[in-house]
């Protein structure tokens, strides 16, 4: 069986999608709908982002700061607050897989 594929950041790497993941999923959890993500938390969410397939689309004017927000069916998600105070939530997990819908 093979590694899987590595998830490579500015900030840091993972060995395989399951461990980038894991550690951005703790991420999300330790926050609460409404609260922005801390400075050092961003560093690494900033780069994940850049991984979305519609990073382009969704970055807008450019990113003040990150935050998270209630999704679907009682879960939450995390959001881009761009620039101009227009927000874009995007999920983790498509930023690690890097596949479209």
């Amino acid at each position: 069986m093979g590694r899987g594929k590595q998830v490579i950041l500015n900030s840091m790497s993972f060995d395989n999608q399951s461990q980038a993941k894991e550690f951005f999923r703790e991420m999300l959890n330790r926050y609460i709908p409404g609260e922005q993500i801390s400075p050092e938390d961003s560093t690494h969410l900033g780069g994940l982002f850049k991984r979305h397939p519609e990073y382009a689309a969704k970055v807008g004017s450019g990113v003040d700061y990150f935050q998270v927000i209630p999704a679907d069916y009682g879960t939450q998600c995390f959001c881009a607050v761009r620039m101009d105070g227009s927000k874009e939530g995007f999920s983790y997990i498509k930023c690690v897989t890097q596949k479209p819908d």
